[in-house]
This record gives structure tokens, sequence and C-alpha cells, in this order.
């Protein structure tokens, strides 16, 4: 491979860094893009059982898979699309578990993407000149809204126009059908409450499928394929980038380190335009072991904030069984991003529970697509569905990533992760459980373990190590939304990045996963991550 053909370089092939690359080629940039993973073909990608089971098994008794194991996701997908927490390592206090998920192969957390795709509302851009709290992004609803209609376009995205202020209406190529109880609780939600209900927006399937093809959900099915298509990039897979070294006078990167994760060796590459899209905690990681604390020959962040500010999604699942009603003809239904509903709140909360905290929350659910076979249910004349309430993190400085004395493989310091909910996470959950059991009560239903409805008979061991089966709020990271520690802001005293996504002190360096975000929102972030990363790619020019 020719390391030479390139003038842009992109760190990671999940959703932003195939989008990045993408719209980067489209304006004659020639780009590298630099994932720490390998290449996996299509039926490699896919989950096949009864192998996964065993390879889950296997991962598990080795503790290579000890936090990611509690997200159901991995329950449903190919385990081999999660990192290996003996080689990928990180840190975090014992009194404060931070659970991450880490995807080390080209097409990055893309390929375990539930694909929900939605906008944030205007008010989640200025949160802070309603509530005081904390800043409001340097950008608004408007400014971005342009990007959203062209990712939407390009992705080929399912839902359908709901005119809700708190999840503004897309593009879409059509919606897919409800199964027959969701339709039933639908009705009863808006005749009994009168609660906003939508169908989800985003994909019709992901990796999980056993297809020939990539979905679209994936970098490598869509933004990634495209990419490579114009024929301007190229792919390093199996590579690590540790740092970058910059230009004091000219505030500019010069060159990265990158190791190679097969052999050991490291390499330096020149720089002239880098985009950072490794995850939110990879992508702090590179930049705190670039910063001039750590380097002589690093970039200066005048803010004191890249780290800090560390963000997740607060969550509560809880699973319920409903009784038919007079449903004529059972059918259960692909779960995805499109294939299930939201009762999209945001800061309309119902109030006929004491509200004591701020900003807002939407929950997620669906019924009859849990893929379980009828013959295990105890009671087969009813449906088991679950609601999932995720809800917006306030940006806490001491909620932070930093360098650990701690080296992996490769030498490199390992992200240490000190996180916790505060007393507004905390009051924020008990009002989602409050508003979770009156739903499924007026809607008919009741809540449920699932030892109590299935016959599986190692069910309860599953229960009693499963947080999302408890009931009670999982750990931090658990939801795979986390973003902040490299915020946006109006000017370098106030934040790490500018609107443009580039950092203040170093301007060809563009930070544009979720590391940038100065606020959490409540929304499922990627469509906003793309959006943000194809603002910044198409400013490039402009601004250098």
């Amino acid at each position: 491979m020719n390391l030479e053909n390139y003038e842009a370089i992109v760190v990671g092939s999940g959703a932003t860094g195939g989008l990045a690359a993408l719209s980067l080629a489209e304006q004659g940039i020639k780009v590298l893009v630099i994932e720490a993973g390998q290449h996996l073909d299509r039926k490699e990608a896919s989950n096949n059982e009864p192998q996964a089971t065993l390879q889950r098994i296997s991962k598990i008794i080795s503790k290579k898979h000890r936090a990611q194991i509690q997200h159901p996701g991995y329950w449903k997908n190919n385990p081999n699309l999660y990192a290996d927490e003996f080689k990928y390592p990180y840190s975090n206090p014992k009194n404060k578990p931070f659970l991450w998920t880490q995807g080390k192969q080209v097409g990055g957390r893309s390929l375990t993407w539930g694909g929900i795709t939605l906008r944030l509302g205007s008010e989640d851009f200025k949160p802070s000149s309603k509530d005081g709290f904390g800043s409001d992004w340097p950008i608004s609803y408007d400014e971005l809204s342009p990007f959203y209609d062209y990712v939407e376009n390009l992705m080929g995205i399912y839902g359908q126009k709901d005119n809700l202020e708190q999840v503004p209406d897309g593009n879409y190529i059509g919606n897919l059908t409800l199964t027959d109880s969701e339709l039933l609780f639908r009705s009863k939600l808006k005749k009994k409450l009168n609660y906003p209900f939508i169908q989800s927006r985003g994909f019709e399937k992901n990796c999980s499928v056993k297809e020939d093809i990539w979905p679209r959900s994936s970098s490598i099915g869509s933004t990634l394929r495209k990419a490579l298509q114009t024929g301007n990039v190229q792919i390093l897979a199996n590579h690590l980038v540790e740092s970058f070294e910059t230009d004091s006078h000219k505030e500019r990167a010069t060159k990265i380190q990158i190791v190679n994760t097969k052999n050991g060796l490291r390499k330096e590459l020149s720089c002239s335009l880098l985009f950072l899209c490794a995850s939110t905690i990879n992508s702090l990681r590179i930049l705190l072991n670039s910063e001039k604390k750590i380097r002589k020959n690093g970039f200066l962040d005048p803010s004191d904030k890249l780290g800090k500010y560390l963000m997740d999604h607060v969550s509560i699942c809880k699973f319920f069984s409903m009784p038919f009603e007079g449903v004529s003809n059972f059918q259960s239904k692909l779960l995805s991003g499109a294939g299930s509903f939201f009762i999209p709140f945001g800061s309309k909360l119902p109030t006929g529970t004491k509200i004591d905290f701020i900003r807002g929350y939407g929950i997620w659910g669906a019924i009859d697509r849990l893929g379980i076979p009828r013959f295990l249910q105890k009671n087969t004349e009813e449906s088991l569905g679950f609601l999932i309430s995720h809800g917006e993190v306030l940006p806490n400085k001491d909620n932070k990533v930093t360098l650990s004395s701690q080296t992996d493989s490769w030498g490199i310091p390992i992200p240490h992760i000190d996180f916790q909910w505060s007393d507004n996470e905390i009051k924020m959950s008990k009002h989602m459980k409050i508003t979770m059991r009156q739903i499924v009560s007026e809607t008919g239903g009741k809540i449920i373990n699932f030892q109590d409805v299935l016959n599986i008979p190692f069910l309860k061991y599953l229960q009693n190590n499963s947080i999302a089966l408890t009931g009670d709020i999982p750990h931090p990271g658990y939801y795979i939304h986390e973003v902040g520690g490299a915020p946006m802001g109006t000017s370098e005293e106030n934040s790490v990045t500018d609107k443009w996504n580039r950092l203040w002190r170093c301007k060809n360096v563009f930070v544009v996963d979720g590391a940038c975000w100065p606020t959490s929102s409540w929304q499922s972030p990627t469509l906003t991550m793309m959006s943000l990363t194809r603002r910044a790619c198409y400013a490039v020019k402009r601004l250098l």
C-alpha cells in the first residue's frame, strides 16, 4: 500500500469515519482511513448460530468479554464484533463501574448499531437558554438541518411525518408496519393517557441478519463503500493511532504516530488534515496523548476541558406482557431501528408525577419483536414487549476520561474513565420508572420478570447476572451513547473545538464523533454525529 498518496487522514471507519471519507473524497481530496481492527467479510460479521452462542460462552469464560455482555445487542450480534477486553483495556475506579463497548473492525460499531435515527429538536441545541445549566451548542437546529436532510437521503431511512417539535420530521423512504399488539398499545396509549407515540425512525435491519450484502446501517454497506468507489480512498487496517504532533507556530498537526497491532511496529505519517472519528473515548485518548502536557510537540487546550464533561444516556428497562384481546393473527416481526416505537416526551414530560430534575427523556419500545419462539412462553395467550427509557445526562466536569499509568500491549496509556450518575439522573430515573409502570398499567399490560414467563431453565442465572433484567439503573456506558470530552463552543476559553469541530489551537484537526458534544440531549446520537461530520467536511476548503 502506498502511504504517501493522501491529503487527509480519517481515524476510524464507523458511522462518522465512513461519512468523513466519502465527504472529503467527493471534493477530490485523497483520503487515508486508519482502522484499529481487521477486515471482515459479510459472513464473518453476521450472527451464525449455534457457533455464535458457543463463541459467547467461550469469551465469557475467558473474561475477554466481561463488560460488553451486559448490553442486549451482544446476544443477537456476532460476538466477534466486540473487542477483546484484554487486548483493548481501560480502567475505572472500583466504586464507579463503566461499561465500555468497543468495535475493532473495519466498519467499527456501525456493524452493531441498533439503527435508530432521531433528530435533535431546536430546544436541544439551546438547553442552557431555557434552564440556565451548562452551555448551549454553538450552532442551531436550522444550521444542521440541511445536513440531517443529506444523511437521511443518502442512507435511506424509514419513518413517517409526526409533526412533533421534540423529534423534528426528516426525509423517509416509507415506514414499516407495526405489529398487531403495537397497534393495540398505541390506541390505548392515546385513549387513556394521550401520550405522544411515533413509529421509530431508522433502518429495517442490521448486521445481525444473515444476508450476503452489508446493510445500509453499516458504513461498509453505505458511506465507506461509496467512498471507496470514488477512487480517492484507501484503508489501512490493523493500525492504532497513538498521537499526533503539532507545529506550535503554525498551529497545525504535522505528523501522527501509528502502531501495527499485528507486530507492534511503529511508524510516523505526515499529516496535513486530520479527522478524528474513532468513537468518543478513543478520540479522547488520542487527544489526551497528543496534548502539550504529555508531549513537547503537542497542542494547547486553553479551556482545560479536554477529557472532562463525559456524558452517556441514563436508562431504565422494563419488560411487560399484554393479552391479545382480539388480535386475530399473532405474528412476530423483526426488531430494528425502524421496527419499534417511541414515546418521545423530551422536555414535555408527563406532569402527574413531581418533576424535581431538569432536561428530559424518551421511551423506546416494541411488542412481539423479541424473537422468542411461542413454544418457550409459559402463557401463549400473551404478547411480550419492552420499554427502555433513556434520558439526558448533564455535563459534569467530574465525569471524565484521563490517561492511566497503565499501558496496553503496545505501550500506549489506556483510558481511565471516572463517571457516576448525579442526583439529577437518579431523580430522572425514578420518574422514568413511575411513567413506564403507568403506561403498562393503562394499556392493559403487566410488568414481568422473564423467568416467570419463559420456559428456559437457566434464565434465572442470566437474570441474576444481567443489568438489563434487574430493572435498576444500569452503570454508565451501558447504553453505548457516550458523548462529550472535547465540547464545541464559542471561544477557546469555554470549549475544546469551535463551531466547525476544529481544535482551537490546532486548526487542521477536526473532532466530529461524539466527543465534540457539549450536551447529551436524550435522542439516539448517531444521526446527529453523521450530520455534524458532513457539515465539518464541507467547510474544510473554506476554513483551511
